[in-house]
């Protein structure tokens, strides 16, 4: 008796987040023609953040032009890390990351669907001397981070550009 209550309530539940939009984290709903992707030029990174996040909308990154929805050509993309402060011992107690990207967004048949797109973004961290593993880690993290932010960028930018072309 005990077991069948507790089943129904794990369904009500389940019920439950199923209807309030619940959804696996970095999961976006996009559009079909979003779900095959093709990406030129992007860094290592970049890429694997992309697929991550077409991987859990069951989108994938494609090999060749012909077979996407949308391709992504970057034009530019650059990772720079910057001395902010100075400690006393001479070495660096701020720091900072920079990254740019310059790129566009086309259909299969090599049509424009936006302009150039730039995404700019920088991250200020703290170089704690005293624990140079903990540094390492922290500024991979931020890195992640800033990869991860761009992914959903594009995508977002990708999706306004297939809805605005509908119209």
């Amino acid at each position: 008796m005990m077991s069948q209550l507790s089943r129904m309530i794990l369904l009500l539940i389940m019920a439950l987040l199923v209807g309030c939009g619940y959804h696996i984290r970095g999961s976006i709903e996009m559009p079909e023609v979003l779900k095959n992707l093709y990406v030129f030029g992007a860094s290592e990174p970049l890429k694997g953040e992309l697929l991550s996040i077409l991987k859990a909308s069951k989108g994938k990154i494609v090999g060749s032009p012909n077979d996407a929805g949308v391709v992504v050509k970057v034009l530019r993309e650059d990772m720079r890390n910057r001395v902010l402060t100075i400690g006393s011992t001479g070495k660096s107690s701020e720091s900072e990351l920079e990254y740019y990207l310059r790129f566009q967004l086309f259909d299969s048949k090599e049509n424009a669907l936006m302009d150039e797109q730039l995404i700019e973004i920088s991250r200020e961290f703290f170089n704690d001397q005293t624990a140079v593993l903990a540094k390492g880690n922290e500024e991979q993290l931020i890195r992640n981070e800033i990869y991860k932010q761009v992914a959903r960028m594009i995508l977002a930018r990708a999706q306004i550009a297939v809805e605005t072309q509908k119209k």
